[in-house]
C-alpha cells in the first residue's frame, strides 16, 4: 500500500505555445483510497506525459521512494473519480474539479498529474 499520493495541477495557457506550469498541489488521505478508486473506475496506470511541468519533474526526480500509480486525469475524469471514493473525500475531489473548470473559464487548459511513493 503507498504510504503517500501526489496530485498536482498542471496548467498552460490555451492561447499561446506555452510550456505547462505546476499550478497546484493537493493531498488525499489515505492514499490508499485514491488509489482504489482509480483500481476501480478504471483510471490507473494511465502514465505521465513527456511534456510535465518543471516543477511536477523536480518533485518526481527527486523522490527518494519508489513511485507507482503514474497516472493523468482531466477534470472530467474527476466525476468518474469520485463515484468510486469514500462520501468523505467528495468534495475535496470536486474542488479540485471547480478549481480546474475555473482555469478553463481563464482559456487555460489543467491536467492532474498523481502517482504514489511506496
Amino acid at each position: 500500500m503507498p504510504s503517500l499520493a501526489y496530485i498536482f495541477c498542471e496548467t498552460r495557457p490555451r492561447t499561446a505555445a506555452a510550456e505547462w506550469t505546476g499550478e497546484a498541489r493537493f493531498l488525499l488521505d489515505p492514499p490508499g483510497d485514491l488509489l482504489s478508486a482509480l483500481h476501480a473506475a478504471p483510471l490507473h496506470d494511465l502514465g505521465h506525459p513527456d511534456d510535465l511541468s518543471v516543477q511536477v519533474s523536480a518533485e518526481a526526480l527527486f523522490e527518494d521512494g519508489e513511485i507507482t500509480g503514474r497516472t493523468t486525469l482531466s477534470a472530467a475524469d474527476l466525476a468518474t473519480l469520485t463515484a468510486h471514493l469514500p462520501d468523505a473525500h467528495h468534495a475535496r475531489v470536486l474542488a479540485w474539479a471547480a478549481f480546474a473548470y475555473a482555469l478553463d473559464g481563464q482559456d487555460h487548459d489543467a491536467r492532474f498529474i498523481i502517482w504514489f511513493v511506496e
